[in-house]
C-alpha cells in the first residue's frame, strides 16, 4: 500500500531528527520551519516507488530507502530557493535555486543503490561534524585551494562527508574561506547555501557577523608594528575603510596561528624569503597581506645622513578583524 504524502513527509522528518540527534537545530525540525505550505507537493517529489536503480521496497531495504528520501528532501529544500540565496548587483541578496531541472534523477543515479551509512554521509553535509574545531579549518586550508574546476559545491548532489573534493570557484578569497570552513565540518551545507557566492558588506556580514577588531581604524602601522596573535583556524578580514563600498570586500584568509595564513587570490609578494603567490598560499605572512591594506611609513636617509619620514598620499584607515569559526551565525 502506497504511503500518503503526509505520512511520507512525517516519516522522513522523523528519520532526519533520529539519524542526527545532536544537530541544533535538528535537520528535520529545521526543514519544517522552512516548508510550511508545500509539504505534500515536495513529499511527492521525494517518493521512490519502484524507480529503477533504487533499492527495491523490501523490509531489508527500508533503512536505505528512508535515508535516500531524507537526502532527497535535504537537497530539494536547501539547494532550492526555499532556502538558498545569492548576491545581487548593489549588495542585496535574494533567494535563488541551485538545483538542475533533473536533480532527482541525477541524485538517484549516484545514491540509489548505496548503503544507508553511505547515504547518511551525504546527509551529513547538511550538519556540522561533531568534534570539529577551529584548528581543523587551518589544517584543511593547508592541504590546498578549491580547484576552480566543476562541479561547483553549491547544488552538488554527490558530496559526502566521506568524499568531499575541494572543487568549485576559487577566484575570490572568500570563496576559498567558505570551502575550507565547509570541508572542515565547523559549518554545514545549510550555512554554506545561505550564500555560496557572497559579495559586499551586507552579504558577508550576514554569513560572518561583525567579528572582533585586531587592528583599529586610524591606528598607526609602520615597519616596527607587530600584529597581535590570531588563533589557528580563525577567519581574518582586512580592508581599507576609505576605499568605499567597492573596496569593502578586501581580503579574507584563514590564520594558521603562527603569523602565517592560508588564502587564495592574494596580494602577491616577491621579496625572498617572503614569497606569496596570488593563486594560493598556505604559509604566507599575515603581515605581508595586511601591508597592502595600509600605508606604511617609509624612511630614507637624506643627503645630510639624517632619517626623513616620507609619506606617499593619504594614510589609509586599514582594519583587521578576526572571526572565531565556532561562533559564526547559524553555523549549524
Amino acid at each position: 500500500m502506497n504511503k500518503s504524502d503526509a505520512a511520507r513527509w512525517t516519516e522522513t522528518i522523523n528519520y532526519l531528527n533520529t539519524a542526527f540527534p545532536n544537530v541544533v537545530p535538528k535537520i528535520g525540525d529545521h526543514i519544517n520551519t522552512i516548508v510550511t505550505m508545500a509539504r505534500d507537493a515536495i513529499s511527492k517529489e521525494i517518493a521512490l516507488g519502484s524507480t529503477p536503480g533504487v533499492h527495491k521496497n523490501t523490509t531489508a531495504n527500508k533503512p536505505a530507502r528512508n535515508a535516500l528520501r531524507a537526502l532527497l528532501l535535504c537537497q530539494r529544500v536547501y539547494f532550492s530557493d526555499l532556502w538558498a540565496k545569492m548576491s545581487l548587483v548593489g549588495g542585496a541578496t535574494a533567494h535563488s535555486s541551485y538545483l538542475p531541472t533533473n536533480w532527482k534523477a541525477l541524485s538517484l543515479a549516484h545514491w540509489g543503490m548505496q548503503t544507508e551509512a553511505s547515504i547518511c554521509a551525504g546527509i551529513g553535509m547538511f550538519a556540522i561534524v561533531p568534534g570539529a574545531t577551529a584548528d581543523g579549518v587551518s589544517d584543511v586550508a593547508k592541504t590546498g585551494a578549491p580547484s576552480g574546476a566543476p562541479p561547483p559545491i553549491a547544488g552538488n548532489l554527490t558530496l559526502s562527508r566521506n568524499n568531499f573534493p575541494l572543487s568549485g570557484p576559487s577566484e575570490t578569497c572568500y570563496r576559498g574561506v567558505l570551502a575550507w570552513l565547509l570541508k572542515s565540518g565547523v559549518v554545514s551545507l545549510r550555512w554554506f547555501m545561505r550564500n555560496p557566492g557572497p559579495t559586499g558588506e551586507a552579504a558577508l556580514d550576514e554569513l560572518f557577523g561583525t567579528g572582533e577588531a585586531v587592528w583599529l581604524p586610524g591606528q598607526p602601522f609602520n615597519g616596527s608594528s607587530t600584529l597581535p596573535a590570531i588563533p589557528k583556524g580563525f577567519v581574518v578580514h582586512m580592508w581599507m575603510e576609505d576605499s568605499g563600498p567597492g573596496g569593502w570586500n578586501g581580503h579574507w584568509v584563514i590564520s594558521n596561528g603562527d603569523g602565517t595564513i592560508c588564502g587564495v587570490n592574494n596580494g602577491e609578494v616577491n621579496n625572498p624569503p617572503e614569497v606569496v603567490i596570488k593563486a594560493y598560499t598556505n604559509s604566507g605572512k599575515l603581515r605581508s597581506q595586511f601591508e597592502s591594506y595600509t600605508e606604511l611609513v617609509k624612511e630614507k636617509r637624506n643627503e645630510r645622513g639624517f632619517m626623513d619620514i616620507v609619506r606617499t598620499g593619504k594614510a589609509a584607515r586599514a582594519r583587521l578583524v578576526k572571526f572565531d569559526p565556532m561562533t559564526l551565525p547559524g553555523r549549524m
